[in-house]
């Protein structure tokens, strides 16, 4: 029998061309790829995905060390002048330099560009902006369409940043766009105001397929349990005051002592604890730093451990897949346990986790920056736990999710791939 799920590509392979961050330090970026490619290839047989990381990055671990200390240590602690006239011009060079030719390699033959999924119109020091716009340049030069999917927006854009985003989309062969949540795309029509730039739709990150891709696994150990088993993502407070939203000076991002308290305040409800991180070495020597051998043995055996160190996107969904409940600031981590329907509560120090909880109607259990203290984070997953996920609820927003991806897909069918003698059959 003959299954179509969507349009297919007219008997011919395309090649299409993901640009993203797949292989950030952040795993998160690589589930959203992951489940963004495997969407792709299941809706449209026969065609060839190649990945292209904004970073240069060629495969989980290629790890930049002193490219990561200098955007998270260094340059925030830069006197402004100094940090706004210095860092671009370096960049820049790296970016002519390292990064185009790989871009320009990834789109040989291609067929379409498409930025897909994560955060990747924001502008902090003009890194998305210049690798983004460097990338849609090579797109251009080679007169290839190109399509934005499920793409977050940043807050605030610099005038030269959102110069670098019109230069890099105004004018092209823009063939589909769409952005994550409603925030994101409100963003864009005040940030774009003006630019001749087609208005996204809205499509829900790919990530949430986690659950269908990377599958169940063994439950056996969960049945084992004499005590559910909490998953805290310890997260660097470098990292999340870099990403916290402009103008937010509530409360300072937590520190060793935060995590801390709250594995005591949660052990105190009766649950044990799975310290994790998303598996960038930054998080993870903060995690060493909070949790060394002493402190480990002010708790009771078997109250706290700390999972293996994830070092590729299975390997983080695999952690919080196994766990009863799940506590972060991490926006992926919250998306993965929601696709596996396991409660989890939220930490916020920017406004894209207000609009996943929202959309998937669990408002009750985000705790904005002035009510993230121990005991709050611990209250909120014991009510997370005893308050399951809406079934009804849950496969309403898959079956959205599914019809946003057959609609790209739809879009990407479209294409009439520049070298015609690719054939590919597309039965399945």
């Amino acid at each position: 029998m003959i299954h179509i799920r969507a349009p297919l590509l007219s008997g011919y392979l395309v090649k299409i061309v993901l640009v993203n961050v797949k292989f950030s330090t952040n795993l998160g970026d690589g589930i959203i790829a992951e489940c963004l490619e495997h969407a792709l290839k299941q809706r449209l047989p026969g065609i060839e995905v190649v990945n292209c990381d904004l970073a240069g990055r060629a495969g989980y671990g290629d790890y930049d060390g002193l490219l990561r200390s200098l955007t998270i240590g260094v340059l925030p602690k830069m006197p402004p002048r100094i940090r706004e006239s210095v860092y671009p011009r370096l960049f820049e060079l790296m970016v002519r330099r390292k990064l185009m030719p790989g871009y320009q390699r990834a789109m040989e033959n291609a067929d379409v560009v498409l930025f897909g999924g994560g955060q990747l119109l924001a502008d902090t020091d003009l890194n998305f902006p210049m690798k983004i716009a460097a990338a849609a340049s090579i797109a251009r030069n080679l007169n290839l369409p190109i399509a934005i999917h499920a793409v977050g927006v940043g807050e605030r854009w610099s005038p030269e940043g959102r110069a670098l985003f019109e230069e890099a989309f105004v004018g092209c062969n823009l063939i589909w766009t769409s952005v994550r949540d409603s925030l994101s795309q409100q963003r864009w029509r005040r940030n774009f105001n003006g630019a001749e730039i087609s208005a996204p739709r809205l499509s829900l990150d790919p990530g949430l397929l986690g659950a269908a891709i990377y599958g169940f696994g063994s439950s056996d150990e969960k049945r084992r349990r004499n005590r559910p088993l909490i998953g805290l993502c310890v997260t660097n407070p470098a990292t999340l005051e870099l990403h916290r939203d402009v103008g937010d000076t509530t409360t300072p991002a937590p520190n060793e002592d935060f995590y801390r308290d709250c594995v005591k305040a949660i052990n105190r409800n009766e649950f044990d604890v799975l310290l994790f991180t998303d598996g960038a070495p930054d998080d993870v020597s903060f995690l060493r730093r909070c949790f060394p051998a002493p402190a480990l043995k002010a708790f009771d055996e078997g109250q706290i451990r700390i999972a293996e160190i994830s070092k590729t996107p299975n390997d983080l969904v695999s952690t919080i897949r196994d766990c009863d409940g799940i506590v972060s600031h991490r926006l992926h981590a919250n998306v993965i346990a929601y696709s596996y329907c396991i409660p989890h509560v939220g930490l916020t120090t920017n406004r894209k986790l207000n609009e996943f909880f929202a959309t998937t109607g669990r408002e009750d259990f985000l705790l904005y920056p002035s009510e993230v203290t121990p005991d709050g984070a611990a209250a909120a997953i014991k009510r997370a736990c005893e308050t399951p996920i809406s079934d009804l609820a849950y496969k309403a927003i898959i079956k959205r999710l599914e019809g946003d991806l057959d609609d790209l897909a739809g879009a990407l069918s479209k294409i009439r791939p520049r070298n015609r003698n690719r054939l590919a059959f597309t039965v399945n």
